[in-house]
């Protein structure tokens, strides 16, 4: 592993960029349906184009309101009426350009992107596409995934996690006419926050760095918050095992914020939720007794016991639990669950990599305890190791 490291960091340094520059089309606010919208630029100017071409500059200061208007795209500055049309692209002059997006209808927080943007009609409402290089999409997706008071040893992993997940991915939703959204079903993404110089110094010391299996295919690079001290077989939660996503043990998670929780639960409710949802044999004593006793002392992925097919992952999800990683006790007509962790609990533990990385570990030595099995590649090498 030391003798590849050094290679993959020699060509890092000497070779141009390559993953980096891909463009992204990514669908922003896909949580709000919005029909109309301002813009206005930050740092350089944009041209309006339509599918015959270009129509409007946009010049320091100004803005421009942005309507969906029976199904078509209908741009006002002020209460001039420059043009209705079908499709419009907002393009930047210069690269690094930035610009501004407010929700008006409904109203929501104005928000800061890079890259260029395509409109488009949906139904009523307006279908935004952010269409950003890799580089810079990953800038904002760690600053929406981790924060901004994180190492910077740190955001090389969530840049190396987000990258992989990203080029994985890119394909999800083209039949919706782009990539990836920006909410949690694939990276949250709240576009350029707080231009934070550790995020994007992470990002350029990892340009082109993915984490792959031994076929030399993007890994599944799964990630939560935090593992409660042990990470789950894929195939505990998803149908299918992965040779790199693997239990393990993580004592970095323990005594984190989301580490503990609690949830306080009608005796008789939940008595009544085994019954009526799985048909747990709640007339025999001894079963009842196992239900109410139940105790994880490493993870598991069936409640009580395999026999019964009550998977826990579905008893999170009826219950809306942080983790299936939880203990049960009944305290007078309550049933109290204790849990560890939150989130699905395949891969990395975004709260014990934290800790690593604070505790001295590089980078690497996070993702290989996470991803047992994967593989750090540069990919200006694939063809290298394709054929080694």
């Amino acid at each position: 592993m030391k003798i590849i490291v050094t290679i993959l960091l020699f060509v890092f340094i000497s070779q141009p960029i390559f993953a980096d520059k891909e463009i992204m089309d990514i669908g922003v606010f896909r949580n709000v349906k919005t029909s109309h919208i301002l813009f206005n630029y930050l740092d350089d100017s944009y041209s309006f184009h339509s599918e015959s071409g270009a129509f409007f500059t946009l010049n320091k200061g100004e803005s421009v309101r942005i309507q969906n208007k029976n199904g078509e795209i209908r741009i006002k500055q002020g209460e001039v009426e420059i043009g209705t049309y079908k499709k419009v692209y907002i393009k930047r002059s210069h690269e690094g350009g930035a610009f501004k997006i407010k929700c008006l209808s409904p109203s929501s927080r104005e928000r800061k992107y890079q890259g260029n943007l395509k409109i488009l009609a949906e139904g009523q409402y307006l279908k935004i596409i952010n269409q950003v290089p890799l580089d810079e999409y990953l800038v904002g997706v760690l600053e929406s995934e981790s924060g901004n008071n994180e190492s910077k040893e740190y955001y090389k992993v969530q840049a190396v996690i987000s990258r992989t997940y990203a080029l994985k991915h890119k394909s999800k939703f083209m039949k919706e006419g782009f990539m990836l959204t920006d909410l949690t079903n694939c990276q949250v993404y709240k576009g350029k926050m707080y231009k934070n110089q550790k995020i994007i110094d992470a990002v350029k010391e990892t340009e082109n760095f993915v984490l792959v299996d031994s076929d030399m295919n993007y890994i599944t690079a799964a990630y939560y918050s935090n593992s409660g001290g042990q990470t789950v077989n894929s195939e505990d939660v998803w149908s299918k095992p992965l040779s790199y996503l693997r239990s393990v043990k993580d004592p970095y998670s323990y005594g984190k914020n989301n580490s503990n929780w609690t949830k306080i639960i009608s005796k008789d409710k939940w008595i009544s939720y085994l019954d009526k949802e799985h048909n747990y044999p709640i007339e025999n004593k001894d079963d009842i007794e196992k239900a109410l006793t139940f105790k994880q002392e490493s993870r598991r992925k069936y409640y009580v016991d395999w026999k019964y097919h009550i998977l826990l992952t579905d008893i999170r999800k009826d219950w809306k639990l942080k983790s299936t990683y939880f203990d049960v006790k009944v305290k007078g007509g309550e049933v109290h669950l204790y849990g560890k962790g939150f989130g699905h609990g395949v891969g990395l533990s975004q709260e014990g990599a934290m800790n690593m990385c604070d505790l001295g570990y590089g980078f690497l030595d996070v993702l290989l305890f996470y991803y047992t099995q994967a593989h750090l590649i540069d990919l200006e090498m694939m063809d290298f190791y394709l054929s080694y």
